[in-house]
């Protein structure tokens, strides 16, 4: 009965064992493989002054940024590096940027197998002239790239989430945000965030005070876009890149938004004077629709 009594204890203890064994292997399979799929809305660092959601990352590489004339309009806001690992990183089908005073942060949701393509594939080659160094923090792990100038260009990665910037005080903002769980992004932007349209390529948002867009109704009356966030969606069309928007519709102001539209024009030629945009209006029961399509010069002459 003891021999039995043995052969049962031993059989528990290798099953036991066994069990240990096949859930550690899973554990770091899914560590590795499988990515945490967090809103990244809700890791963004506080206070942005604009945000951009790259929905198809092959679209801004492909189509916008091998285009002369429309990369111009992006080269000044897409940090080359990031443009980099946008390009060469098909396996991440969304980024999101956020633009802050102290500099710009890309996110993405990853494995750390991809965190580490990026980094082996990508910045290493990219920033060769120093080694990375490799550090956790409170579970992060933050790699900095040193830059001539006592400048790093740093990313980080926790739980799925992967970001870069070349602000680390951003990036600590972030693991903050991810600890925290719960959104800085006022209800200004989030709710700007529900009408976009996710399928396009590209969509932004911006504060509406930035374009400082107005139209003079009356010697006492202006109408503007107000305090809150404005957003964009950006597309393609007919070769063209466009830009889609909409505000609530009134009814009495129907003489006012072709003015507005006309505004909204001449404010993006001040951003990009070498560039010419068309305008079109559209309207629901609801909300009217703004439609800008960036064209060359020389088909407007045509």
């Amino acid at each position: 009965m003891k021999e039995y009594r043995n052969e049962i204890i031993i059989a528990l203890v290798s099953i036991i064992g066994a069990i240990l064994a096949t859930w550690f292997f899973f554990f770091s399979i899914d560590e590795k493989k499988i990515t945490v799929q967090s809103d990244l809305f809700s890791v963004v660092a506080p206070n942005p002054n604009a945000l951009l959601c790259i929905n198809r990352p092959s679209m801004l590489s492909k189509i916008i940024l091998s285009d002369d004339y429309t990369k111009k309009i992006f080269a000044t806001h897409l940090p080359p590096v990031f443009a980099k690992i946008i390009d060469k990183n098909p396996g991440i089908p969304f980024y999101l940027i956020s633009y802050h005073e102290q500099g710009e942060v890309i996110y993405a949701n990853a494995t750390l197998e991809q965190a580490y393509q990026i980094a082996d594939n990508i910045l290493h080659p990219y920033f060769s002239s120093f080694d990375p160094k490799r550090t956790l923090i409170d579970k992060a792990e933050f790699t900095f790239y040193a830059l001539p100038g006592n400048r790093f260009f740093v990313t980080y990665y926790n739980q799925g989430v992967w970001a870069a910037s070349f602000s680390k005080k951003l990036l600590d903002e972030i693991c903050l945000q991810q600890k925290i769980g719960q959104t800085a992004l006022s209800d200004r932007i989030l709710s700007q965030k529900k009408l976009m349209d996710r399928n396009a390529p590209l969509n932004l948002l911006i504060p509406a005070p930035s374009l400082d867009i107005s139209v003079q109704i009356n010697d006492s009356i202006r109408m503007g876009l107000g305090n809150g966030w404005v957003y964009a969606d950006l597309f393609s069309s007919d070769g063209k890149l466009c830009c889609f928007s909409g505000i609530p519709y009134n009814a009495q102001l129907d003489s006012i938004y072709p003015i507005m539209a006309d505004s909204v024009v001449r404010r993006l030629k001040s951003f990009y004077p070498n560039h010419n945009f068309l305008p079109q209006l559209s309207k629901d029961a609801e909300r009217i629709y703004f439609t800008a399509c960036l064209v060359q010069p020389d088909s407007v002459s045509r």
